[in-house]
């Protein structure tokens, strides 16, 4: 099938560019300027990472024996890649060390973790807690970004308005980003608008809910709610979306030839089920939300 041109609805003068994002300056798209980050005492690795002269930065996630399945066996040499919701930015610079042109992107100034707004949570102490930590991931990535002599580039804002000036993208890569976001759907809206080709969706299935992937199309396309009043969990997530629902909301985004597949990553020492929707682009996404 011929790939749908996704920029097919955009303004004409919009700020799209095919030069390599290395190449870019700053004053022309958002990204983020390099920051000197010497310390690692002042870094949150999200996932393990093994740096030269530094060595094995130890994260939540250990992905590095699993790669390829986390990334659905996608060729990304030669391409350009959006590594959406990068904290650290593991898989933007794996992605780079296959030959890929790569723009992080993740929340940057006042945009942060949308909180569950339980009765006795106060945003005004909590935000600072979650920006703290943001700023943590950042830190990382730069730290990581000087160690492995890096071209990528970074970008940051909101995770609903990806700008258009980032794109186009050849592939979007979403590991583990939407968990924490209250409208995942505005999010891949706002990714996969800037992207041509393929789309990686890695996401956790959390054990109450492995069922999951054997659940026919036939009985529905759930997203289960994870919050719980009675637990109150400070950095909860949102939602655990089911493999064939996420299928369904790229087709609605014109991503319409999809393939499901899963494997166990590690997360803090223990193996845990993830699923992985490569999606190819088949229709342009409606710029309209």
């Amino acid at each position: 099938m011929t790939m749908a041109d996704p920029t097919v609805h955009r303004e004409a003068d919009a700020p799209y560019s095919d030069a390599p994002f290395s190449d870019m300056p700053f004053s022309d798209v958002p990204f983020l300027p390099p920051r000197a980050v010497d310390d690692p005492a002042t870094c949150t690795f999200n996932h393990t990472i093994d740096l030269p002269g530094h060595g094995t930065m130890a994260g939540a996630w250990d992905l590095r024996a699993g790669l390829d399945d986390y990334l659905g066996h996608v060729a990304v040499a030669g391409k350009r890649v959006l590594d959406f919701g990068a904290t650290s930015g593991f898989l933007g610079f794996a992605a780079e060390a296959r030959g890929a042109d790569v723009v992080s992107y993740d929340f940057a100034g006042e945009a942060c973790w949308e909180m569950v707004p339980y009765p006795d949570f106060e945003r005004a102490v909590i935000a600072p807690e979650i920006r703290s930590h943001l700023r943590r991931f950042e830190n990382a990535y730069w730290y990581s970004h000087a160690a492995l002599g890096s071209r990528s580039r970074r970008a940051g804002g909101s995770l609903y308005e990806v700008p258009e000036a980032v794109g186009p993208v050849d592939i979007a890569l979403l590991g583990n980003a939407l968990v924490r976001l209250r409208d995942p759907f505005r999010a891949l809206h706002g990714a996969l608008r800037v992207t041509r080709e393929t789309v990686v969706v890695t996401e956790i299935l959390p054990k109450s809910l492995q069922f999951l992937r054997f659940l026919p199309r036939s009985l529905g396309l759930p997203m289960f709610l994870l919050p719980r009043t009675d637990q109150r969990i400070r950095f909860d997530s949102w939602w655990a979306i089911a493999p064939t629902t996420m299928q369904e909301l790229l087709a609605i985004l014109g991503f319409g030839e999809s393939a499901v597949s899963y494997h166990r990553q590690l997360l803090l020492g223990q193996k845990r089920l993830c699923y992985t929707v490569v999606a190819r682009r088949t229709e342009p996404t409606n710029p309209e939300l």
